[in-house]
């Protein structure tokens, strides 16, 4: 077994070698680096199967380390934590036949078995439905079906503890960069995140509309940056417009000073006071949180709350202002990201007429409307793909004689 795994190593090894990836056709790299991909999914496999039968053996000590973990992340030249969580990983594994199954064909890479098996050791009857969203969606997407299982509860105190053990590990740490750059890291509540979320995209967009008027273009980031230091300082630009000289800032969009927050919460589990596996009860993009938090913490926020029974949304509550459009509300929460089979991006989010021209009808209607990134709205709107099939059943196609594109974005 170890004479050919090592065959296997030196082909791999002569190969990268002696090759020129510019004396490969584009398709032969495409190939190469798909197989190489399957590889590396075989190669973690490996390591994550035989890692706690070597931390049994006394080679870690016979070298000098600390521990099997430290030994591993050196072998592995990882960090101490990534070690930690393979050893985690190894001992999920054994309770839970089909993932490690999955796991022996290749199928998974590491990030998901991590997910799946931190989820599923606890929660063993969602296996197979997450090993099935691994297989059919991106890795964000597995890792948001994971999130929902483990905020499944059997009570509303069960539901409350685990907001409060997430609490009690809050933090904000800070530290450098090799180059000097000023780095944060941050430990929040779901609740408290999206606030914190909701406040800085306000600011940011006042920024980023101000930079338009004068002509300045940067990327999001950056003007995301600027608006943490400010809100936290004192001088944002959502402020009532007086700047500290007395002078008038100038108006702009973002000038609110005040966030919305949307939750999402299915109707059985508003009424019952916590949310059980497979109902839903968060915020979009951030996280699950308590139906008592919906009901307690957000009061203060300007806060949109989408009751859902299944796909449907039965009713929009805007508490703290006057009720926007409708359809808006519940084409968000409908469409939390692109629709696209296999896009994942849920920022930037443009609405799109998919059944009949807006020209043409002049209003909209949820049933006829979809939210899609730019850059596949740019597709359907100027190189002639079209988006298909309604809620739940989307399909993008090609032009004819054109050529079918990969939409997924990993």
């Amino acid at each position: 077994m170890l004479a050919s795994l090592r065959n296997a190593r030196r082909g791999l090894t002569d190969h990268l070698a002696g090759t020129d990836p510019q004396r490969v056709t584009t398709t032969q790299a495409a190939e190469l680096m798909a197989l190489f991909a399957e590889i590396e999914r075989l190669g973690a496999a490996g390591k994550v199967l035989y890692s706690n039968r070597a931390a049994q053996s006394t080679v870690w000590r016979d070298e000098g380390h600390r521990s099997a973990a430290s030994w591993m992340a050196e072998k592995t030249k990882t960090g101490l934590g990534e070690a930690l969580a393979t050893l985690d990983t190894a001992t999920a594994l054994q309770a839970l036949p089909a993932t490690s199954e999955a796991l022996r064909r290749g199928e998974l890479s590491a990030p998901q078995v991590k997910v799946i098996a931190a989820t599923a050791v606890d929660h063993p009857r969602s296996e197979n439905e997450l090993l099935k969203s691994a297989a059919t969606t991106t890795l964000r997407g597995l890792k948001e079906r994971c999130a929902a299982v483990k905020a499944s509860a059997t009570s509303a105190q069960q539901e409350i503890d685990r907001y409060n053990a997430i609490r009690a590990t809050r933090y904000v740490r800070h530290f450098s960069d090799p180059d000097g750059a000023f780095r944060l890291d941050a430990r929040l509540t779901p609740d408290a995140g999206a606030k914190l979320l909701c406040a800085l995209e306000t600011e940011a967009n006042a920024r980023f509309g101000e930079a338009r008027t004068s002509g300045e273009r940067e990327p999001s980031g950056a003007y995301r940056a600027d608006a943490l230091v400010a809100l936290v300082t004192g001088d944002p630009a959502t402020a009532p417009p007086t700047a500290a000289n007395g002078a008038s800032r100038p108006s702009g969009p973002g000038r609110s000073g005040r966030a919305t927050v949307c939750i999402r919460v299915d109707a059985k589990a508003l009424k019952r006071g916590y949310a059980k596996e497979g109902e839903t009860c968060g915020v979009p993009g951030v996280g699950p949180v308590p139906v008592a938090t919906v009901k307690r913490q957000l009061s203060d926020s300007y806060v949109k709350l989408l009751v859902t029974d299944g796909v449907d949304v039965l009713s929009v509550c805007h508490i703290g202002r006057s009720v926007p459009a409708h359809v808006q509300s519940a084409l968000e929460e409908r469409d939390p990201h692109c629709v696209v089979p296999g896009c994942d991006v849920s920022q930037g989010l443009e609405n799109h007429h998919w059944d009949v021209s807006y020209a043409e009808c002049g209003t909209s209607t949820l049933a006829g409307l979809a939210r899609i990134c730019a850059w596949h709205h740019d597709l359907v709107t100027y190189d002639g793909y079209v988006l298909t099939g309604g809620a739940g059943s989307w399909e993008m196609r090609a032009p004819p004689g054109g050529r079918f594109l990969d939409f997924d974005t990993g």
